[in-house]
């Protein structure tokens, strides 16, 4: 463990660009599910969205109780104990809107929706919190577990190229154990990450569903070169074709909770975007990959900037691993 003593984020910023083929289908897998719990439980992305800022706020105000006791339990299994004595503070629109990167018009429109279908909480003098009921307490869990399984592989495969010594249920258990403290830093980085694409897509159903056909193309990249490692500018140039990594409308479908015609749609609007190629006889959609990787959602600055964002918490996640 001496390694992760000295390991810092300029480090796994490295061994991300360098070493694309073996963590990019972890990460993928891992934005994938991390959406698609969110897309489940609310129905809307950006409405989720907003959910995940006031969710963020509530695991920070849970997480500085351990400023006063350095004991305090910060535990998924104390989240349905600790959040019921929280009382958040208030939270102007604008400051949402700026955060998540939606319109204010927007925001104050989901946010009236999100109330209704009690997803968000409204108090005295306008002050807006997340607070999860517990009828909805199972299925919380669920697609919390999901997410902490999908986070932990893709810090293990971090770990490997590290020759850091770490079981995926290790890591699992760490963060369940220390879970607000993790999930607070988990969040931010995802808000970050989710407010780049909306920036560039103006829509995150499009983000979720591009992860379902850049799934099936970093898998096979990571079939066809399993002993070569990959840096990210050169991820996808050895792609001729789809080759197999192409994906049909309904098994997006299945694997998001999107609408099989709203697939359909945004596909489309990949495909006039020269983002996507649509097979003309099997109506499958594969990444288009054209001459030193010309394609927005690839881009190697792009996906070197945005995983970047992630290179911190992982540095967090290993160093307390490593203690």
């Amino acid at each position: 463990m001496e390694r992760v003593k000295t390991l810092e984020k300029d480090d796994l910023k490295k061994i991300f660009e360098e070493n694309s083929t073996k963590l990019m289908p972890s990460f993928y897998e891992m934005q994938s599910t991390f959406l698609s719990g969110i897309y489940k439980r609310y129905g809307d992305l950006e409405g989720g969205n907003i959910v995940i800022f006031f969710a963020r706020d509530l695991h920070l105000e849970i997480l500085r109780k351990r400023e006063l006791d350095l004991e305090f339990d910060l535990s998924l299994e104390k989240f349905w104990i600790n959040h019921k004595d929280i009382v958040q503070s208030k939270k102007r629109i604008i400051v949402v809107s700026k955060e998540t990167g939606l319109p204010k018009e927007t925001t104050r429109r989901k946010i009236l929706y999100l109330i209704k279908k009690k997803h968000i909480k409204k108090a005295e003098k306008n002050r807006l919190f997340w607070e999860p009921a517990s009828e909805h307490k199972e299925t919380y869990l669920q697609i919390i577990d999901n997410q902490i399984n999908s986070l932990s592989r893709f810090i293990f495969d971090q770990s490997k190229i590290c020759n850091i010594a770490l079981s995926i249920s290790k890591i699992e258990k760490e963060i369940k154990k220390n879970y607000c403290f993790y999930w607070y830093n988990y969040l931010s980085a995802q808000l970050e990450y989710i407010k780049y694409w909306h920036s560039k897509l103006k829509d995150l159903e499009m983000l979720l569903i591009i992860f379902q056909v850049l799934i099936q193309t970093v898998n096979l990249i990571k079939r066809n070169n399993a002993k070569t490692p990959g840096s990210i500018s050169n991820l996808f140039s050895n792609l001729n074709g789809y080759s197999g990594a192409d994906i049909s409308a309904t098994s997006i479908s299945e694997i998001t909770g999107i609408p099989r015609a709203t697939c359909i749609r945004k596909l489309d609007r990949f495909v006039k975007m020269k983002v996507l190629q649509k097979d003309a006889v099997s109506k499958r959609y594969f990444l288009s990959i054209g001459r030193n990787n010309q394609n927005p959602i690839i881009d190697s600055e792009t996906i070197g900037q945005k995983i970047s964002l992630f290179s911190d918490f992982s540095t967090i996640v290993l160093k307390a691993l490593g203690k």
